[in-house]
């Protein structure tokens, strides 16, 4: 049986590079090399390019050829039975991404077009073709571009200033669930204006939240119910919850006039690694040697820097 083969096009901003490299890590098992914010991933790993916000397209490849003309020569065989679209993409060499030039791209998705046959329709096909060049190999494959639906998000009808963006809460849900299982139950104990929440329930994750102000799960419930979710968001302190959750989010308190108690901080870790047996942990602070000292297993590790400072991102496990 021929392995699955998928190229991911990856792009972010070079603040959130770490952060974007702690995804990829988790979801397809490999370490990143970036070219100016822009990194391409060959894996034999199947994701969802709608899962990260950083993914701008993913390959599937179903041919792969040293020259154009035996593309070209293999595409014959192809025998594709859909109504489908060509799209001449990008050269990648050296990692450096870069367009081939409108005219060709157009003789290429003619050429490419009268060698696979078949019925094309360029508004609604049933299959979308994308092909590259990459590192003087040239691929022909299913293309999907991703959609962006995950920045519908940002129009939440409550906001907090101190929240993580949309796009850092959704690498940090796919960080640590790489791969979705609805029989999870993700717990977010600080769960503030519900961001987090949001993308876990947009990807099928059970979820359930919890924070101390009353006025933010006023607006957790609002934003949940904008979107017509389903959460249980409710007013608790994390240190007083019993159950035991499957994996949990816990984004530290913080604001811009004063830190969080060292003392409370610790506190909150240690209830923490009684309410999940794997966690993100979001914060402001170091807390490596506090993480540490509760027996909690480092994974793995990332950074988000934002103008005036930066959220280290910790992905741990608990043993219970």
């Amino acid at each position: 049986m021929n392995r699955k083969r998928y190229i991911y096009r990856y792009t972010c901003h070079e603040q959130e590079l770490a952060l974007c490299s702690l995804e990829i890590r988790q979801m397809l098992r490999v370490e990143p090399s970036w070219y100016q914010s822009t990194a391409v991933i060959d894996s034999e790993l199947e994701v969802s390019p709608q899962r990260s916000p950083y993914v701008k397209y993913r390959l599937e490849v179903l041919l792969s050829a040293e020259s154009y003309e035996d593309l070209l020569h293999e595409a014959a065989e192809l025998q594709l039975q859909e109504v489908y679209k060509i799209t001449a993409l990008e050269v990648i060499q050296d990692g450096n991404a870069s367009k081939l030039p409108y005219e060709l791209r157009r003789r290429m998705e003619r050429e490419l077009g009268t060698a696979i046959g078949g019925s094309i329709h360029l508004k609604s096909p049933d299959v979308w073709l994308g092909v590259i060049q990459l590192e003087g190999e040239w691929l022909l494959g299913i293309y999907e571009q991703h959609a962006g639906k995950w920045q519908q998000y940002d129009r939440k009808p409550r906001h907090y200033s101190t929240a993580l963006s949309t796009r850092v809460a959704r690498a940090v849900v796919n960080t640590l669930l790489p791969q979705l299982d609805s029989t999870v139950t993700l717990l977010d104990p600080c769960c503030g204006i519900g961001t987090v929440l949001l993308q876990a329930c947009d990807q099928g994750v059970s979820a359930r939240g919890y924070d101390i102000n009353p006025l933010a799960v006023v607006g957790a419930r609002e934003n949940m119910a904008a979107f017509e979710f389903s959460c249980s968001i409710g007013i608790a302190d994390m240190r007083e919850l019993q159950d035991v959750y499957d994996v949990a989010v816990l984004d530290l308190p913080y604001n811009h006039c004063s830190v969080l108690p060292e003392s409370e901080r610790k506190e909150m870790l240690q209830a923490l690694s009684k309410l999940a047996k794997r966690a993100v942990i979001v914060s402001v602070e170091p807390i490596e040697h506090e993480l540490q000292a509760i027996g909690a297993t480092i994974i793995d590790a990332g950074q988000v820097q934002k103008t005036h400072f930066k959220r280290d991102i910790w992905l741990v496990q608990f043993d219970h």
